[in-house]
């Protein structure tokens, strides 16, 4: 087929790329959100997307192994579960303190111990269903000496007025200091703040009054997220999502291609495509828990790619929702060397994000040392078409992407030399 290649941005084209592989890259895209365009987590075509890929890494001579879980198919109706539970308590907390004080609790512990992969509560009211990891894995001779699991995840996200670009900017645009930096963790420690003035309010009563706009402050931003959680869950409604995330899942079999060609006989490359990415890390999460004790931790590195294109390759230096998640200092400064090495990939920077994250930090809540890349529009705080209706194969921008698979070789290389040293004969 004749490659398409959006030109709106000047990109120097990425070198060592044939005509051939190109074309596959985007081929494999577009059939994906042709024949499964409504990719929600647990559904069929969540499957049927990873069993596409998997015909691909059959090809390949991959060794390839579904790995299952359960998991619940909505990032948003868990938020709108836990945030409108704490505005609730506020709600009622004016006459009976009691109640709210169990409600504030109950969703700020909940929620902090969700965020920190720690235990799963309220979003248990929320029905658990059958989803899948697909595992492709070339193999090291024996024992590895090291194991690098590059990751991205099948399953296409949600829309709603939150993925407006007005709202991403403003969001994005949005820093509280320390810890309070991110949206849902100002609103999950403000519920351990109410939960304080409600315990006062049963001993004091009455003279608890004066803190009530305090009460209507700290309880905006769950108020706010809770509205757009359930906006999304009553809209209903998915993306394409080509970018996020099929253009990391098309370039897993050509770097497991690329890379298999000189990969050292004492490395294990294994190439994961993900579900449940969109309703917070299930599938990472489920792996991350289910290789304990399997796959050895001191020897993994766990790669998440994220949305390679639409925007400025970037590299997540921590993590996490609620709780910072560092990403290893020797990997961090691994991103960084790899990007100095060329002038084209000078522009690789790290970011923080406001909100959200990959399947890296399901990864590194668990112990695992774990890092990934994004893509970022550093005037928008996201990829351009983030979460929205045109995240579609003729909105992708080709050679950042391919410039971006070209970071990923070298950067898997690197991961490579710094645990290993040199490669031995």
């Amino acid at each position: 087929m004749q490659e398409k290649v959006r030109t709106t941005r000047a990109h120097k084209p990425a070198v060592g790329f044939t005509p051939g592989e190109r074309a596959q890259v985007f081929a494999l895209i577009e059939r994906i959100v042709r024949e499964c365009p409504h990719r929600r987590p647990t559904s069929d075509d969540e499957r049927r997307a990873q069993e596409i890929i998997r015909e691909v890494f059959d090809g390949l001579g991959a060794r390839t192994e579904l790995h299952h879980f359960e998991f619940n198919d909505s990032l948003y109706a868990n938020l709108a579960l836990h945030f409108g539970l704490g505005t609730l308590g506020t709600a009622v907390s004016g006459l009976l303190p009691l109640a709210g004080l169990a409600l504030h609790l109950a969703a700020g512990t909940s929620y902090f111990l969700d965020s920190t992969r720690r235990a799963y509560l309220l979003r248990r009211l929320l029905k658990f269903r059958p989803s899948q990891n697909l595992l492709a894995t070339l193999p090291a001779e024996g024992e590895p000496a090291l194991r690098v699991v590059i990751a991205a995840h099948a399953d296409a996200a949600f829309t709603g007025l939150m993925f407006d670009p007005r709202a991403v900017r403003a969001i994005a645009g949005t820093r509280l200091p320390g810890p309070l930096e991110r949206s849902l963790a100002f609103a999950t420690y403000a519920n351990f703040a109410l939960a304080g003035i409600d315990l006062a309010r049963l001993f004091l009563g009455p003279l608890t009054l004066p803190l009530r706009p305090l009460e209507a402050a700290l309880t905006a931003p769950s108020a706010v997220i809770a509205a757009l959680g359930l906006e999304v869950v009553v809209r209903n409604q998915l993306v394409p999502g080509a970018n996020d995330d099929l253009s990391g899942v098309a370039a897993l079999p050509l770097l497991a291609a690329r890379l298999g060609q000189r990969k050292r006989k004492d490395v294990e490359l294994v190439f994961a495509t993900t579900g449940c990415e969109e309703a917070s890390m299930g599938g990472a999460d489920a792996l991350a828990r289910d290789k304990e004790g399997v796959w050895d931790k001191r020897r993994t590195v766990f790669l998440a790619l994220d949305g390679l294109t639409n925007g400025e390759l970037c590299y997540l230096a921590t993590e996490g929702e609620v709780r910072d998640l560092p990403v290893p200092p020797w990997l961090v400064r691994t991103f960084a060397r790899v990007a100095a090495s060329e002038p084209r990939f000078a522009k690789v920077k790290p970011h923080r994000v406001p909100v959200g994250g990959t399947d890296a930090s399901a990864f590194l809540a668990r112990g695992w040392d774990a890092g990934s890349l994004v893509c970022i529009d550093p005037t928008l705080g996201a990829p351009r078409h983030y979460h929205t209706l045109t995240d579609t194969p003729e909105n992708l921008e080709l050679e950042p992407l391919f410039e971006a698979i070209e970071f990923v070789e070298q950067l898997v290389e690197g991961i490579v030399e710094e645990r290993l040293g040199e490669a031995r004969s």
